[in-house]
């Protein structure tokens, strides 16, 4: 199915789904980084998931690969602009036969930054943030969504630290579930965050 948003994007479709997932990739990379993650969640939790993988608006410096806002120096205004732009084609998916409610949220570096500014706002089912960090801006409330955090100790282009402040700063906040996966990697998916993800899916969809 073709949805008429404000980003593009290269998708899982499914004609039967009841559940989807979207994607936001990372600096420097593009909308087909993520995919083989969202067909390793449909192919270990056996759920009919459509998957939606979307493509950040501007290009990279280096002309390789885009990026949801400018890095060095971070452009924070332009991330407030991109925040805005992504609820609103979130906000629009969520009235297409697939609600929030049923969806996973899941992005990787500023992708996980971006995943966790917009999650925060809406009511989606599940956020999933591997190695990102927070937006100056954001500030969680008690409503947050269940929040899977997850990244590498090693971790040298986004310190671990990011991720402990954004899990600190929800438990301040809300009781749902919020947990952080340390694994020992650097700044990648950990191998072993599909399968925690397949117990949140059963426990939560």
């Amino acid at each position: 199915m073709k949805y008429d948003i404000n980003h593009e994007y290269v998708s899982i479709s499914s004609q039967t789904a009841k559940h989807r997932i979207i994607l936001i990739h990372g600096w420097g990379a593009d909308a087909e980084d993520l995919l083989p993650i969202g067909q390793e969640i449909i192919e270990i939790s056996n759920v009919d998931f459509e998957v939606l993988s979307l493509k950040a608006p501007s290009l990279h410096p280096n002309n390789v690969g885009r990026q949801w806002y400018g890095l060095y120096p971070p452009d924070w205004n332009k991330a407030d602009d991109e925040v805005d732009q992504l609820l609103r084609s979130l906000r629009m998916l969520g009235t297409c036969n697939i609600p929030l409610e049923k969806t996973i949220l899941l992005g990787f570096s500023q992708g996980g930054a971006m995943a966790i500014d917009v999650g925060c706002k809406l009511n989606v089912g599940l956020i999933v943030a591997c190695s990102g960090y927070a937006h100056p801006n954001w500030e969680p409330n008690e409503k947050c969504p269940p929040i899977l955090i997850s990244h590498g100790l090693m971790d040298e282009v986004v310190p671990i630290s990011a991720s402990k402040y954004i899990y600190q700063k929800i438990k301040n906040v809300s009781h749902k579930f919020c947990e952080l996966n340390e694994f020992d990697g650097y700044h990648q998916i950990d191998p072993n965050l599909i399968h925690s993800i397949n117990l949140k899916i059963k426990e939560l969809f």
